[in-house]
């Protein structure tokens, strides 16, 4: 037998991937503990649980929401169509909110569980960005007055913008105890709901964002600077108005640590 061709038989008997060259009984040895297919099947239920197990600790609500059996069976369907291709399973959880959303027979619930998923992944990928340091509000104390126009902002990197349905923040909520950094009632309104979510020190947040605010933060995170802001508010408010929310704005973002302390101007 070929070593390369009965290392992939054993993988293919394993994961359940591809077909494989030979059968258990050709690679496993029987005896009277144990049958070969049963020596095999250890291992491939040593796989599949260590892959539920993995997404469980990314999609903890969702596992929660789905219960113990449904939530297995969804995630070895899914590794059928996305096995892990990374050593670490870190990254196997990446493509789930996306197939979740073309499970048609997930019915009713299926928008609302893919959007689920990609709330918990976005909170699950920006828990391992890099660290950077983050604008505060004593060096926004020390600016002089002139100095905010050309003040440049930029997101942390351990931070994403998602679109998801309105009512999944109260799902997301009533799954387990609160941690955004404002508590977010159930709703049932519905549509997409814009939120930011970012990593502060070693904990992580999110919170639903208005229209206008999304749109700045969009703006914030291609790069762009604090007086760019407060002219784009100026198309719809006063300029004494547009000022006074954009700092606002600026001393919500630099409390909660989403901008990345940078020097203003060459």
């Amino acid at each position: 037998m070929d070593l390369a061709a009965i290392e992939a038989s054993i993988f293919s008997l394993v994961t359940g991937q591809g077909d494989a060259a030979f059968c258990a009984g050709d690679l496993v040895l029987s005896d009277s503990r144990a049958q070969a297919d049963e020596r095999l099947q250890i291992y491939a239920s040593m796989y599949r649980s260590r892959l539920i197990e993995a997404l469980e600790a990314e999609f903890p609500r969702l596992a929660r929401q789905l219960g113990t059996d449904s939530f297995a069976a969804l995630v070895m369907a899914y590794v059928q169509e996305h096995p892990s291709r990374h050593p670490s399973l870190r990254f196997l959880g990446q493509h789930l909110a996306d197939w979740i959303s073309r499970q048609t027979q997930l019915g009713e619930q299926q928008a609302l569980l893919s959007d689920l998923a990609r709330l918990e992944w976005a909170r699950s990928d920006v828990f391992d960005g890099p660290d950077e340091t983050a604008l505060d509000m004593d060096t926004l104390r020390a600016l002089p007055g002139d100095a905010f126009a050309t003040l440049p902002l930029r997101l942390i990197a351990a931070s994403r913008l998602i679109v998801v349905d309105a009512r999944t923040l109260g799902l997301w909520s009533s799954l387990g105890p609160e941690m955004s950094t404002q508590p977010i009632p159930p709703t049932s309104q519905q549509g997409g709901r814009r939120v930011v979510v970012w990593r502060q020190d070693i904990t992580v947040f999110h919170r639903p964002l208005d229209d206008a605010e999304a749109r700045a933060l969009d703006r914030v995170a291609l790069g762009t600077t604090f007086g760019s802001i407060c002219d784009g508010l100026a198309r719809d408010l006063s300029a004494q108005d547009a000022t006074a929310q954009a700092f606002k704005w600026l001393a919500t973002w630099a409390t909660d640590q989403l901008l990345v302390a940078q020097a203003a101007g060459p």
